[in-house]
């Protein structure tokens, strides 16, 4: 299974506000990023980004959504919506026997860095906004794990965005 992280990130290397508030994200990358998810066709986010915009943005149609969780007793799939405690690996496994060859990883940073301890993200894309925020969430969270990356390409979008994709070298 080939898992990606997509994410919008500011210019100082933020992906979101110190409360979790990503409103500063242009529409073309929100068109961009919904499509690689399509492509896909499944998505892993976690629980606090999840329920920041539910309603708003997730569950996202006509794909099978994951929301992980550190509470044990959350455990549960309604509605194309699978709510687990389990370990990535583990979620990962379940994915390919549900027939999914690939899933994207969209955060926060504190699921990112589960995925990057656990060497599990084969690609990331960054679209990388023309913006400072000074502070906020980090890409990956309380991590001290070295991981090399090859650059595969750099695409200069509309509203100023330059979004970088890279392979992670394993």
């Amino acid at each position: 299974m080939i898992v990606i992280l997509y994410m919008a990130i500011s210019a100082d290397g933020f992906i979101a506000k110190k409360d979790g508030d990503s409103d500063w994200v242009s529409e073309v990358d929100t068109l961009n990023f919904e499509k690689t998810i399509k492509d896909a066709g499944c998505l892993i986010v976690g629980r606090k980004t999840f329920e920041q915009y539910e309603g708003e943005l997730y569950p996202m149609k006509d794909v099978y959504n994951v929301v992980l969780t550190n509470n044990k007793e959350k455990n549960k799939e309604t509605n194309g919506v699978l709510i687990s405690s389990k370990p990535p690996m583990e979620v990962l496994k379940l994915l390919n026997q549900k027939g999914f060859k690939s899933a994207v990883v969209i955060g926060g940073g504190t699921l990112n860095t589960s995925f990057l301890k656990e060497r599990l993200i084969d690609e990331i894309y960054l679209s990388v906004h023309p913006l400072i925020l000074g502070n906020g969430i980090k890409l990956f969270e309380n991590t001290q794990d070295f991981v090399n990356l090859k650059l595969e390409g750099v695409e200069k979008l509309e509203d100023n965005l330059v979004q970088l994709h890279y392979k992670v070298i394993k």
